[in-house]
């Protein structure tokens, strides 16, 4: 197993940002499938995390200093130091990758991590109190706000339809979930 630099402790600056698709040629190359669907905030970063379950079960975690990375099909392939072969590239296939903070650009104005996101609290238009946001998951044509209720976990698309506003600093997310939600 090829092993990474452990450079840091695992932080709230972390960043989980996609997975280990598979691996890329006989270099030891890996693509790495992100939940943006776009590499290039990912292409300027200088450390990565994997994290993954091996073949005994035993959680893995590494930091890799990033050699090199480029977009490739909607994939970020990255050259990482201590990832040598092919063999142990494929060690790290379905791993989640993580990437601090501070290397990532800001995101645009009307964007937002994930992460971020995830302990909003969720009102409806009138103020009241619909849940708190639990996970996103990713979708086809939109993502998906997951909502921890009274009740349980709702999905409600994250379109304009139903997403009025979004106060990441407030920890605020306003909603108007259709009839019956």
């Amino acid at each position: 197993m090829a092993g990474g630099n452990k450079r840091r402790a695992m932080t709230d600056s972390l960043v989980e940002v996609g997975r280990v698709a598979r691996s890329h040629g006989v270099e030891g190359k890996i693509r790495v499938k992100t939940y943006s669907g776009d590499p290039s905030a990912l292409l300027h970063v200088r450390t990565v995390r994997l994290s993954a379950v091996g073949p005994d079960g035993a959680k893995r975690v590494c930091d890799f200093e990033v050699r090199a990375a480029k977009p490739q099909g909607g994939f970020a392939v990255f050259s990482l130091g201590g990832i040598d072969s092919q063999e142990s590239a494929k060690e790290w296939s379905g791993a989640f990758v993580s990437v601090f903070r501070e290397e990532l650009p800001p995101p645009a104005e009307g964007e937002y991590y994930w992460v971020d996101l995830i302990g909003c609290e969720a009102v409806d238009t009138a103020g009241k109190r619909v849940g708190e946001i639990a996970a996103m998951e990713g979708g086809a044509a939109h993502d998906w706000l997951v909502i921890r209720r009274e009740d349980g976990e709702s999905l409600l698309p994250m379109v304009s339809a139903f997403i009025r506003e979004v106060d990441v600093p407030g920890r605020r997310i306003v909603v108007a979930p259709p009839e019956g939600w």
